[in-house]
């Protein structure tokens, strides 16, 4: 099992250094283009910015109507808001529209290629927003007796996940073609909130009632208690670049917390150049060559992430020595657009941006 590290400059930074920014946090989404998390903060009906490079918090924008559930989708961030979902530019903070819902009370996000799902915590329903049109329709009338919180599309099973309030709160699924829902454990967790998935498929969990986080394997078994001391924590978003664990704490606590998952060896999301990482030419036009030293023997996972974290290419997964390494890039298969390269070895992580050219 990997080993949890929390990334303790990190959490005493947020916790002190910018604490008054804070008014009752209710999500975070990491913004991979801006290498920066985004948070809603709910009482001061804003949007936070806080920098993944120097910890440094401001105001992203202004967002009335208790911003909840926050996704974004190519360079669109959407706030679930009240009755509404509110929507930003991430590059430029300028509002872009209001989708007026008329629903009760929204609250998670998630989308997969074409829709948006959101639930109605207090309605019991969930709704579905056509991401080109803004068109939206009531997708499930109604999700039984628990209120639905935290969301997340899972490709690979045609479906949402999604969690809900209450005492030993079920976890379940809908099926994004036929809006059925269907149990896929009871839980013994209760008042979940929020739900992510690192990149190995393992899905991560916060509930009010503990606490904390768990975390479950791709198939819903073996919960684990992997996070604790949190003040209700809220909707969660997992940074698959990283390994990092984003946590709004809603509590008395007031703030972000930020929990490593990755190898016991590797570095947080703050520590940069251990590995020495270039990469030429960049931007791409037909190929490239990645370098990097290891200090020690044993695994090295090169893998290609778009703007949206999703891996799109593994390069390498291989052992190698000890030393200066190269590893030649060939871009055809990738369209031109931004992307993050991840180099992962024995001796620590490291992530570039990198551009591949028309």
């Amino acid at each position: 099992m990997k080993q949890l590290f929390t990334i303790l400059s990190v959490v005493l930074f947020s916790g002190f250094g910018f604490a008054q920014a804070y008014n009752s946090p209710e999500s975070v989404e990491f913004d991979y283009a801006n290498n920066r998390w985004l948070i809603a903060n709910n009482s001061a009906n804003n949007i936070l910015s806080r920098s993944s490079v120097t910890g440094a918090v401001t105001v992203f924008a202004t967002c009335s109507g208790g911003p909840h559930g926050i996704e974004i989708v190519n360079d669109t961030l959407y706030v679930c808001a009240g009755a509404n979902i509110k929507m930003f530019n991430i590059n430029t903070a300028a509002a872009i529209g209001t989708i007026s819902m008329g629903a009760t009370f929204l609250n998670g996000i998630t989308h997969d290629n074409t829709y948006l799902y959101s639930t109605d915590f207090t309605a019991k329903k969930i709704y579905r927003i056509n991401i080109a049109t803004r068109a939206f329709s009531i997708f499930v009338a109604s999700t039984g007796t628990a209120s639905p919180n935290g969301i997340i599309y899972d490709q690979p099973n045609n479906r949402c996940v999604f969690v809900n309030w209450g005492a030993s709160a079920p976890i379940n699924a809908m099926d994004v073609t036929t809006g059925a829902v269907t149990l896929i454990t009871a839980s013994t967790l209760g008042n979940c909130d929020g739900i992510a998935k690192d990149g190995a498929g393992n899905y991560f969990i916060s509930s009010w009632t503990g606490n904390k986080i768990t975390r479950y394997t791709n198939t819903f078994t073996t919960p684990t208690t992997v996070v604790t001391g949190l003040t209700n924590p809220a909707d969660i978003f997992y940074n698959t670049l990283t390994d990092t664990l984003g946590n709004p704490n809603s509590g008395t606590l007031n703030n972000t917390t930020y929990h490593y998952f990755g190898s016991t060896t590797a570095i947080d999301e703050s520590e940069k150049n251990k590995l020495k990482l270039a990469v030429f030419p960049n931007p791409i036009g037909k190929t490239a060559e990645i370098k990097y030293e290891t200090s020690a023997q044993g695994k090295v996972l090169i893998q290609l992430f778009d703007v949206t974290g999703k891996l799109v290419n593994t390069i390498a997964d291989e052992n190698q020595g000890v030393g200066k390494h190269a590893v030649t890039f060939d871009r055809s298969a990738n369209a031109a657009g931004n992307y993050f390269l991840k180099v992962s070895t024995a001796t620590g992580v490291e992530t570039k941006k990198i551009v591949i050219a028309e």
